[in-house]
């Protein structure tokens, strides 16, 4: 069943890298909102309604000279909205980062209720260390 004004601000809010537009996505927030994101990053850990989350988003802003979301696709699947998303960011160093996440939605009457975010965590631990991402030739054997 398609919401599409979730999906609408879904599209805003990881869309376009510098135009990425999270007001009308936080407008959405239940208030029982939850968020999710692996602890192996400062900010990482779970947060639960629009404070906490906005609190989130204002302390990854505070780490990174700019954090922007460019959308493969917004994929619907019942009450699930999957969004994997391209990043391009700068950290303090002067180290710039793109890398692969997902944003998994759960949506019930026209709220956005969860969010999950996967990430590749090393990469985001190796910039805010001040070293560049390590990367790993493709395995042969």
């Amino acid at each position: 069943m398609s919401d599409e004004k979730v999906v609408a601000a879904l599209r805003a809010a990881f869309t376009g890298y510098e135009k990425n537009d999270f007001g009308p996505m936080i407008g959405l927030l239940a208030d029982d909102f939850r968020f999710e994101m692996s602890d192996s990053l400062p900010y990482g850990g779970v947060f639960t309604g629009r404070a906490e989350f906005e609190g989130w988003w204002a302390h990854v802003n505070a780490k990174w000279q700019y954090f922007r979301y460019e959308a493969h696709e917004i994929a619907e699947a019942g009450d699930t909205i999957a969004v994997p998303v391209r990043t391009d960011a700068l950290s303090p160093d002067g180290i710039r980062m793109q890398n692969e996440h997902m944003f998994l939605f759960t949506v019930h009457d026209g709220q956005i209720v969860f969010c999950r975010l996967y990430a590749d965590t090393a990469r985001g631990r190796d910039v805010m260390a001040g070293r560049e991402p390590q990367r790993f030739a493709r395995s042969t054997s």
